[in-house]
């Protein structure tokens, strides 16, 4: 069973657009996102995904009531956690958080299969005994071309890639 795990989307629309329609052309029915939208805007766009987007709030999501109202609304894809989220998906225990050093503390328990992280704009992949703790890089495309992952739950391995690449 495969996840698609997206981080800091900074109201880039352009490569939100592509990303999900990638995902979509690929059938990832479960997407989880990592934070940052910032405005609302990107949330609609997320709104409309064909599947589920299990997100958390980052550090740079200014209107969170309005994101909130959205997912709230009728037949929305969105559902927020908040600052963290705790999941069973794929007969895996998953935990997402915006940031690093919530990700390494929740990996280090043992508690979880994968814990999922952004905030740094950065790839990332590491394990902590069983526990892979991965940040996929952003939307964005801050300081490197855009990235996603695609996770493996049946193997609790993940594999980034570029947006626009494979």
């Amino acid at each position: 069973m495969q996840f698609g795990v997206f981080s800091d989307v900074h109201d880039n629309l352009g490569n939100l657009r592509a990303l999900l329609k990638s995902f979509e052309e690929h059938s990832v029915d479960t997407l989880l996102f990592l934070g940052d939208f910032c405005s609302p805007i990107p949330a609609r766009l997320m709104n409309d995904y064909p599947g589920t987007i299990h997100c958390v709030f980052g550090n740079g999501d200014g209107d969170r009531f309005a994101i909130q109202k959205l997912s709230l609304s009728g037949q929305s894809s969105l559902v927020l956690h908040g600052e963290h989220a705790e999941l069973e998906l794929g007969e895996r225990k998953i935990a997402l958080t915006h940031y690093p050093l919530y990700g390494q503390a929740l990996a280090r328990t043992g508690d979880y299969a994968a814990v999922f992280y952004g905030h740094t704009h950065q790839q990332s992949a590491q394990r902590f005994g069983n526990c892979l703790l991965l940040n996929p890089g952003d939307i964005l495309g801050l300081n490197s071309a855009p990235s996603y992952a695609l996770y493996d739950a049946t193997e609790n391995d993940a594999v980034i890639h570029s947006l626009g690449g494979e």
